[in-house]
This record gives C-alpha cells, structure tokens and sequence, in this order.
C-alpha cells in the first residue's frame, strides 16, 4: 500500500471522527422535512462559498450576525450540508484508486476537514457580543402610506418581478412559496355568473403537524381593488388555465422588494421587506373580522400563529384586501373569535 493510499485512509478517519463530534444527539435524529434540507444546503453551500474568500474565513462568515437565531441556523446548516458532502466524498472513491487520484481526494478531506473544525470552534465560542433587536415586520408597515402595495407594484411592475410583486400582495404568500409557483386564473361562478380570481399557494415549512399543504384564495372579478384591476390585465380573459407565477430566487425576490421599497421611502425607520406585504396581507385579514382567515390564508395550522401578523388597526378600510372565500386543506386547530373592526385611527393593539 502506498503512502499516499494510507494517508487518504487516515484523512477518512479524522474526518469521520470530527463529524462524529460534531453531530449531537438530537441533531442526528432530528426529522427534517425536505424543504428544510434544501433550505439548509443552500444556506450551508453560500456559507462555503463566502468563507472561501472572507478574511477570517468560516469562522468570521458565520460569526457576522448579532441575531443568535441566525447564528444557530447557519450552525445547523452548516453541520447538515458538511455531513452531506462527507457522504459524498465517500461515495466518489472507487477502488483501484491511483495516486494521482488520492492526492486530489486528500485535497478534499483537508478542506472537508478545516471546515468541521471550524464549526466545532465555532460550537464552543458561541455567539458573543450584544444581541440585536429583532427586526419587526409588523413595526416597519408603521408609518408607510395606506396605499404602499400599490405604490410598491406600481413601481416595480415593468421588472421581471412584477407578476411576483401583486401575487405576494394579494396572498401574502413567503417568497420560497413563489420559487415554487403560485397558479392564477380565473373562472365564472355557476350560480352568480360573476368572474372570480384565483389564487393556489403550495405551502412551505408543511409538516405533519404543521403548515397547509394547499391553499386558494379567491376575489371577485368585479373587485375595484388597484391590485386586482394589475393582476386582471395579466391574465388571458376568462380562460381557466392557470398561470403560473414563479421566481427563480427567493432571495433575490426579497432584495428586489427592499431596494425597491428604499426607493420609494428612503428616509423609512425600518427595513419593509416581502415579509411585510405578508402581514399587511393578515393585518387586512383581522380587519375584515376573521381571524381565522389569517391562519387559513398565510398557511398555517394553528390559530395561535395569528397574532403575530399585522394588527387589525393595520387594514385601512379604504386600502385593505377582502377575498371571496379563503381555502385551506386542513382544519385550522381551535377557532380563533371573531376580531372586531377597529376605527382606523386607534392605536395598535399588541394581539
């Protein structure tokens, strides 16, 4: 056996331990859904990525954060999309290996394994410095205009995101929904012959017990709405067949809406993300008096999740949205009580 043979050997085995080490319990038996592997191989990847070329490396990719939730995500990412590619390194040694061959495989092991050491360095600092304010999505729809989704799709519907733009408007759905593809077309109702406008959102973050696998949301053609009277134009008439409105990346989607919202409202307190036409969309929801509809609408299981989405005070009667029927493929647990309209001028509720 030659001794490029027997150190390629030795880099499985420290690699393989490293890992060992760094796998908890717990995280080897969690039961990730495959969005959140995906979600979390493409965090893990970028993080690769960046470190490759950052000064301070892996260590000062993921230590760039204030937020301890973002910093055990990329943790939690990173560990995943590691094992991932040790499984990987594996896989592609096939036997007779020559030397040429062995020295590029301990190549990847050394990097494989700086990476892991990396994360178990990363594991016993922890996140220092001060804790950063979380950035509230709900806050930062305080103290834009009324009309501000008009403003928003108006001044971005001539961009490759327009189409994009009023769909997460009208069903407040998250931008890795709209990766996947949100179907839009419209039909005549039998009974009232009146022309309606659908909606059909394939969730995220669906588990067993949790997320709506399917939802619809349906408003009436005849809707005066701005954002309806956009979204008409789109669509071919009263044909049924659906249009289906996808973006390429859920990321670049939210930074198109930041800088887009920046540009509109430069001097804004708050960062208004895609997040926000989210909880403008169940603010509108409260204000309409059903709160179970937010949890139906956003994709949720639990009524519970509802309260933290928009307020009622939020949904300005002149400027909120009122769907036909909200549709979910599960029973919302529990039945949330009716939330009584509130005068536009009153102050926010904490609910």
């Amino acid at each position: 056996m030659s001794k490029l043979i027997q150190s390629l050997k030795a880099k499985m085995l420290q690699s393989t331990k490293l890992l060992q080490q760094l796998a908890s319990d717990r995280s080897r038996n969690a039961a990730r859904s495959p969005d959140t592997e995906h979600d979390y191989l493409r965090l893990g990847q970028s993080l690769l990525t960046r470190a490759k070329v950052a000064q301070d490396g892996l260590i000062g990719v993921v230590s760039d954060t204030r937020r301890p939730s973002t910093f055990q995500k990329r943790m939690s990412a990173l560990r995943f999309t590691l094992q991932q590619r040790q499984l990987e390194l594996l896989g592609s040694i096939i036997e007779p290996v020559s030397d040429e061959q062995a020295q590029r495989h301990i190549a990847a092991f050394d990097e494989q394994i700086a990476c892991v050491q990396a994360l178990l360095e990363l594991r016993r600092r922890g996140l220092g410095g001060l804790r950063a304010l979380r950035n509230s999505k709900r806050r930062a729809l305080s103290g834009l205009p009324p009309d501000w989704r008009v403003q928003l799709c108006k001044r971005g519907r001539a961009g490759r995101y327009g189409a994009a733009l009023l769909v997460a408007a009208l069903t407040g759905c998250r931008p890795s929904e709209l990766e996947r593809g949100v179907k839009v077309w419209q039909t005549q109702d039998a009974a009232t012959q009146e022309i309606e406008i659908h909606f059909e959102v394939a969730g995220a973050k669906v588990k067993r017990e949790q997320g709506q696998p399917h939802r619809r949301l349906t408003y009436a053609a005849g809707d005066t709405h701005p954002l309806l009277s956009m979204i008409k134009a789109l669509l071919p008439g009263t044909a049924e067949t659906p249009v289906v409105v996808q973006v390429a990346s859920a990321m670049n989607f939210s930074a198109e809406v930041q800088r887009l919202a920046a540009c509109l409202w430069p001097s804004h307190p708050d960062t208004v993300t895609a997040y926000c036409l989210r909880h403008q969309w169940g603010a509108d929801a409260k204000r309409n008096g059903d709160a179970d509809a937010v949890s139906r609408g956003l994709g949720h299981l639990s009524r519970k999740t509802q309260r933290v989405y928009g307020t009622a005070s939020q949904g300005k009667p002149a400027h909120r949205l009122k769907p036909l029927r909200i549709e979910a493929e599960r029973p919302v647990k529990g039945t949330a009580p009716e939330v009584a309209p509130t005068d536009p001028d009153e102050p926010e509720s904490a609910s």
